[in-house]
């Protein structure tokens, strides 16, 4: 069995990626979150922790493979931002890619429950979508203003960090 990450606070700062892979149908591709991990249940982008010995790159391309069984994807970095949550606070590292829809997505029953591909004009009246998706999304001018986001309701916060150049 998978070991779960659990709370770890505010002391240190887990660096993770994360990738938001869009169809030429400018629909998001999202993965739901197995429901014993941090976050169960919610839907969020396919990504992780960075290895000891991994360059944020290479994090990227073995993360996504490990959970969508797809190898041969080409990212492009976007930038990075603080994400503070109720059981820690993440540095995400976030990549942008086209995927057909049509690509079969093998899951990896221990990491996640099913995947979709969301709209983004209607994402912020979904239901668990994880942490700031919305923020980072429009931070990286891929989602229009808005005034609130509701995945930041229980006092989470993003914090953009940098723009990739």
């Amino acid at each position: 069995m998978k070991k779960r990450l659990k709370a770890w606070g505010n002391t240190k700062i887990l660096p993770i990626v994360g990738s938001f892979v869009f169809n030429k149908e400018g629909e998001l591709l999202l993965l739901q979150r197995h429901y014993d991990d941090l976050g169960g249940g919610q839907w969020g982008t396919p990504g992780g922790r960075i290895d000891n010995d991994e360059t944020v790159e290479v994090a990227m391309r073995r993360e996504f493979c490990e959970e969508t069984g797809i190898s041969d994807m080409q990212f492009t970095v976007l930038g990075s931002h603080k994400i503070r949550m109720p059981h820690g606070t993440v540095r995400i590292t976030s990549f942008k890619a086209i995927l057909d829809k049509n690509t079969p997505i093998t899951l990896d029953p221990e990491e996640h429950h099913a995947y979709a591909w969301f709209n983004l004009k209607g994402l912020l009246d979904e239901d668990n979508i994880l942490w700031g998706i919305p923020s980072i999304l429009r931070d990286f001018g891929l989602l229009d203003s808005f005034d609130s986001d509701p995945t930041l309701a229980d006092g989470s916060s993003v914090e953009l960090l940098e723009l990739a150049s």
